[in-house]
């Protein structure tokens, strides 16, 4: 059993059981008891009131951070919608490498970010800058061929517009056969593939945005490559280059680095549309 309860430390309160999203929990002799269906979420561990839960096996319990100052865990609302407002996607990027520490806070984002029923599935692959030069030829050349009436729209994971740039990626090859300019992933000096089984797309989603945050903070740039990704999904050499397994997919595909642009406000939107019924 992954989560163990202190029999000297449990009360018999209930607020577990009350907040546990399975019903997976019952009160059996003044005691908090777990049945065989637990997501590992861990709200029981988080709302004890007693810290009468400690989840074992893969879970470090030195993890845990007590909330007892709100300074270190709250977010204005104002901030939080303003440093959104600013975010830009990067494409221009110095040599600057990202260091190690910086890469490790990315993934401890995405690594704590939500996944549906928590099956915590995802895997993440960090591109350096010499593979993504040796990739970024096969990548532009898998786009600039492709057969877009070959394509089943119904079956790709990316926007199927996606296929109206068919003749913007053959001149990107073209370009870059002739000047080494790469169009596709901006010279950018690292890129981040996530990596679950085919059709994640949900869980993907949540954290690529997720990690963008993290880069943003970090006062890095990125720019989420969709391009990219339906690259991987259309060519098995980028897809073995590397390492993705039978049954996994690219779920999405960013690149990162040290911005060489520097914005000076943020931008407007159109209305936002909603319905409340």
């Amino acid at each position: 059993m992954i989560i163990q309860v202190d029999p000297d430390k449990c009360i018999g309160c209930g607020t577990c059981r009350a907040d546990c999203p399975t019903a997976n929990i019952a009160i059996k002799d003044g005691k908090a008891v777990h049945g065989k269906w637990c997501l590992e979420c861990g709200h029981c561990l988080a709302v004890c009131p007693e810290k009468a839960v400690l989840f074992t096996g893969d879970y470090d319990p030195s993890e845990v951070l007590e909330y007892d100052d709100p300074k270190k865990f709250e977010i204005a609302p104002d901030r939080l919608l303003n440093f959104v407002k600013f975010r830009r996607s990067v494409r221009q990027y110095t040599d600057e490498p990202v260091s190690d520490a910086d890469i490790a806070k990315i993934l401890e984002m995405g690594r704590y970010t939500q996944t549906g029923a928590n099956t915590q599935t995802l895997r993440y692959i960090v591109l350096t800058k010499e593979t993504l030069r040796e990739i970024t030829p096969i990548a532009l050349k898998t786009l600039a061929e492709l057969d877009i009436r070959q394509v089943d729209k119904k079956t790709m994971r990316v926007p199927s517009q996606y296929l109206d740039f068919q003749p913007i990626w053959a001149n990107w090859h073209s370009f870059y056969q002739k000047k080494q300019r790469d169009s596709l992933f901006h010279g950018a000096p690292n890129a981040l593939l996530i990596v679950s089984r085919t059709c994640n797309e949900v869980d993907g989603c949540f954290n690529a945005g997720h990690l963008e945050l993290m880069i943003n903070a970090l006062g890095l740039g990125a720019c989420l490559m969709g391009f990219g990704t339906f690259a991987f999904d259309r060519s098995p050499e980028l897809r073995q280059k590397v390492g993705i397994q039978e049954g996994e997919s690219v779920i999405f595909m960013m690149v990162f680095g040290h911005p060489k642009v520097k914005y000076l406000r943020t931008v407007n939107r159109r209305k936002v549309r909603y319905e409340k019924i």
